[in-house]
């Protein structure tokens, strides 16, 4: 008697077309409807969970890095690592001597009032991990940070026929 093994799917990583948005909160709205509209096919509650901690860390590019300031832009990708991890990355501008971090100077009396500075917070409890690097590391020029957040998926969730690059329009 022979025993066939089971076969699995076979997986290659699936990078999306990166996009690129004016540094404007008015793009907030863009920024979800693409994501939405990219990650079709997915469960939603996947695609909430994107567009809530990808709108937070644009306010954030915004808020905090030239991209802000006029001709600024922000640049957002998305990456299937693995069939059960995907990787949302958004770049900023640069030009900041700040880093992503969350305040841990506060009190749970000064979170209960705290008008802002949450959104870490947000992407900790929503993402497995979740951290930055340097565009151009060692380098004068401050091109900007890249913050990368992983979330987990169900691999049998995951629509099927993705190729290895979507392109998005």
């Amino acid at each position: 008697m022979s025993a066939t093994p089971e076969t699995s799917r076979p997986f290659h990583s699936t990078r999306w077309e990166p996009r690129i948005y004016p540094g404007s909160l008015s793009q907030a709205s863009r920024l979800r409807r693409d994501i939405r509209r990219d990650l079709a096919g997915f469960p939603d509650d996947t695609v909430h969970t994107l567009q809530l901690c990808c709108s937070e860390l644009f306010a954030n590019a915004v808020a905090y890095t030239a991209s802000g300031e006029p001709g600024g832009e922000v640049v957002r990708c998305l990456n299937l690592l693995r069939p059960d991890l995907l990787r949302l990355e958004v770049t900023d501008g640069g030009w900041t001597d700040r880093r992503p971090a969350v305040p841990d100077h506060r009190t749970p009396e000064d979170w209960a009032e705290a008008e802002g500075q949450r959104g870490l917070l947000l992407l900790t409890a929503c993402a497995t991990a979740w951290g930055y690097f340097e565009v151009l590391p060692h380098s004068t020029l401050n091109l900007g940070l890249r913050v990368w957040a992983d979330f987990c998926l169900d691999p049998d969730r995951v629509p099927s026929g993705l190729g290895s690059y979507v392109f998005t329009s």
